[in-house]
This record gives C-alpha cells, sequence and structure tokens, in this order.
C-alpha cells in the first residue's frame, strides 16, 4: 500500500512536469519545443510504467479472488445434499442422522442444528426436542461468533414455531 502512495505521488510529479514540458514546448513552437514535446512523452510513457504494476496487482487480486476464492473456502465445505435429498424423500430419522454426523464433522457450522430443530418442530412437532438440540448445539458448537449466530437463528426459529425458549415461560 506504501509504494502504491509513492508511486501515486511520483503519478502526479510526473503529471505536473508533462503539463509544464507540454506547455513549454507549445509555447516555443515547432523548431525549439519539439524536444520538449517529446520529452514530455517521455514523462508520460514513465508515469505509465510507474503506475502499471500497482494498479494491475489491485485489479488482479481481486479477478483472482473472483476465480480462486479466500482461505475460508480452503477446507472441506459440508455435504449438505445428503440430508437435502433425504428430506426431499421423507426420510426424517435419515436426515436427523445426516445433518447429527455433520454437526460432528463440521463443528463450526450451525446450519446442520438449526435444520434439525427445524425438523423437529415442522415435521414432528416436538418442541422440547428442538430445545434439547439447541442446548446441544450451543455446547458444541466452536468459536463464539458461530454461537452467538446460532443463539439469534435459533431463538428465531423457535419463536416463528410459537415456541417458548425455556418450557413454562412465556414466549
Amino acid at each position: 500500500m506504501v509504494g502504491l502512495v509513492i508511486r501515486i505521488i511520483s503519478l502526479a510529479v510526473c503529471g505536473a512536469l508533462w503539463w509544464w514540458l507540454s506547455a513549454k514546448g507549445q509555447r516555443e513552437g515547432i523548431p525549439g519545443g519539439m524536444m520538449m514535446i517529446v520529452a514530455a512523452h517521455a514523462v508520460l510513457v514513465l508515469s505509465a510504467i510507474l503506475l502499471a504494476k500497482p494498479v494491475v496487482g489491485l485489479f488482479g487480486d481481486w479477478m483472482a479472488n473472483l476465480f480462486m476464492p479466500g482461505e475460508r473456502f480452503s477446507r472441506p465445505q459440508p455435504m449438505y445434499s445428503i440430508p437435502e435429498g433425504r428430506m426431499t424423500a421423507e426420510d426424517y430419522p435419515g436426515a436427523l442422522e445426516a445433518y447429527a454426523a455433520l454437526a460432528v464433522e463440521h463443528p463450526m457450522e450451525i446450519a446442520p442444528h438449526l435444520r434439525s430443530m427445524e425438523i423437529w418442530l415442522k415435521v414432528y412437532r416436538d418442541p422440547e426436542a428442538a430445545r434439547t438440540i439447541r442446548a446441544n448445539a450451543l455446547q458444541s458448537i466452536k468459536g463464539r461468533g458461530n454461537r452467538q449466530k446460532f443463539d439469534t437463528a435459533s431463538r428465531l426459529i423457535l419463536a416463528e414455531a410459537g415456541v417458548a425458549l425455556e418450557p413454562g415461560i412465556p414466549r
């Protein structure tokens, strides 16, 4: 970043020098000012060379991230197709098992826990099992930020289903 700032300052100096040489060369006319106009254009080429590397690097990094994502995608991603396929086939016990396996394999993911809660609430209509999954997930999810996200999302799921967070306490 410091190199980019230095190059931009150099570019400003080159731009001012280009303008000054061009103006002085045009004022003197064709025979005497021609060398100044050529020098002005040489300064313009020099400024393009100075700025080319950081600009290409800046746009190159941005474009590379489009095709080769950052480090957060370097780890294996959870395979949600298996439990979702079982959900489509209405194999709810199989989907719960697959989500449980995903939760164990990827402890930083919150989606398997949330989807298991949704199955217990929407399919089996068992709020106690959903609360148990929520309590276990709050213990097993790694990362404070992930736990906070899960807590917020699970509260929302329970509220949408009309279930109190704790049994016996009104929503």
